[in-house]
């Protein structure tokens, strides 16, 4: 109680010196809507690397396999997934590609005329096999039954896929239920009755609500020379690096006329494709750091010309009586002062600023406990800062008051 009695004379000599604490304040208060932004986009960024894409990731294993323009290719497609199949160690194969791999998400259109799109979803199509290769999980519905399958040489414009989607993108199209069943449409001419409803596929992890909205189909390939993706699945995840690349020589033999430009895991899919993100994610952490130590320097430096600058009236007040308690008391209560007003102003800019990130660059709204989180810091840090200045002042002896006299 006895420090609250301090919070008068405190506010009076703040006013005293209005443009020094002003300029704390804002920069209190810059920090505060910056760190609030800043942790909320690295934060979000580290979920984002986390999050499941809905397939069997572990096991999972590409390989990119190109025609060479004028070369002469013995192999065919179903000939290369048999080859695949046959190899140790794999437990399925197909030709298609995996989520987070060139992923693109395209209108999807309730009726065929394709007037207004209601959904925007990412497309899986490949060969048989598709579904088990990816490790997908139906949750209604039925799996894609290879006797149902269009033949990839007689696709016509009016060819119908039965497909699977995700239970997210079945809920945004059909929110009162029953999307088993029902023709859905894309971009292209031909419909897709939905067959089979999946727990989730995510093409790309973008922190947006489609990133689970996604369709899968399978087509019967046979004599095509398909070049693009081919999958394998393995039994041991432990073993996949092995298996993979005992399957691309395996491929590259049965197709001497491609070449194989690209060869990976799931997993060295995933760190590339958010290495540019956890990139940015480090420079914001550095950034951060930066201007918590440039704002406790300022906090700090500031402490320090005012106890310095007040000396002569520490001394007065020790010789009235006033503990060093006291005084430390007072530059601790004079500093919260400060960073609470430049926390108030600082969350006003915090929300501004994330109305200009969520306008210019899609970003979410920013929860409150950020703030809280942030203020606290702040709170936490001022106290730190001033404490060194603060306990300087409190070792003034009374004696100060009499020297200049």
């Amino acid at each position: 109680m006895r420090i609250l009695f301090q919070i008068r004379p405190i506010l009076a000599a703040l006013r005293s010196h209005k443009t020094a604490v002003l300029l704390l304040v804002l920069e209190i208060a810059l920090t505060m809507a910056v760190l609030g932004n800043l942790v909320f986009i690295v934060y979000g960024t580290m979920q984002r690397s986390h999050t499941p894409t809905g397939v069997a990731e572990s096991q999972i294993g590409v390989i990119q396999s190109i025609g060479v323009i004028g070369q002469d290719n013995p192999g065919t497609a179903a000939g290369n997934i048999a080859v695949l199949r046959a190899v140790p160690g794999v437990m399925e194969a197909a030709y298609g590609g995996p989520p987070l791999w060139y992923a693109g998400a395209n209108p999807i259109f309730l009726d065929p005329a394709r007037k207004q799109a209601a959904a925007q979803a990412y497309e899986f199509q490949g060969s048989q096999g598709l579904v088990s290769t990816l490790g997908l999980r139906v949750i209604r519905g039925q799996l894609l039954q290879q006797d149902q399958l269009p033949v990839a040489a007689k696709i016509t414009d009016s060819t119908e896929f039965p497909v699977l989607v995700t239970q997210a993108l079945a809920a945004h199209l059909f929110p009162s239920g029953g999307a088993l069943g029902h023709l859905i449409y894309d971009g292209g001419s031909n419909p897709m009755r939905i067959v089979g409803i999946v727990d989730h596929l995510r093409g790309g992890i973008t922190g947006r609500t489609n990133d689970d909205y996604s369709i899968v189909a399978e087509y019967l390939v046979g004599a095509q020379n398909l070049g693009g993706g081919f999958m394998i699945r393995v039994k041991d995840p432990a073993q996949l690096p092995r298996v993979l690349r005992a399957a691309a020589a395996a491929l590259q033999k049965a197709n001497p006329g491609h070449v194989q430009s690209k060869l990976f895991t799931m997993a060295e899919l995933r760190a590339n494709y958010f290495k540019s993100d956890l990139a940015a994610g480090r420079m914001l952490v550095a950034i951060i750091f930066i201007l918590l130590v440039v704002t406790a320097l300022g906090v700090s430096g500031l402490a320090s010309f005012w106890v310095q600058q007040r000396r002569r009236q520490i001394g007065m007040r020790r010789a009235l009586g006033a503990t060093r308690g006291d005084i430390l008391h007072y530059f601790q209560m004079e500093n919260l002062l400060i960073v609470s007003g430049g926390v108030l102003l600082g969350a006003l800019f915090a929300y501004a600023l994330n109305l200009f990130l969520m306008h210019r660059f899609e970003l979410a709204h920013l929860p409150s406990h950020y703030l809280v989180v942030g203020a606290l810091a702040l709170w936490l840090l001022g106290q730190l800062a001033v404490l060194g200045p603060a306990l300087r002042a409190a070792a003034v002896p009374p004696v100060v008051a009499t020297r200049s006299v």
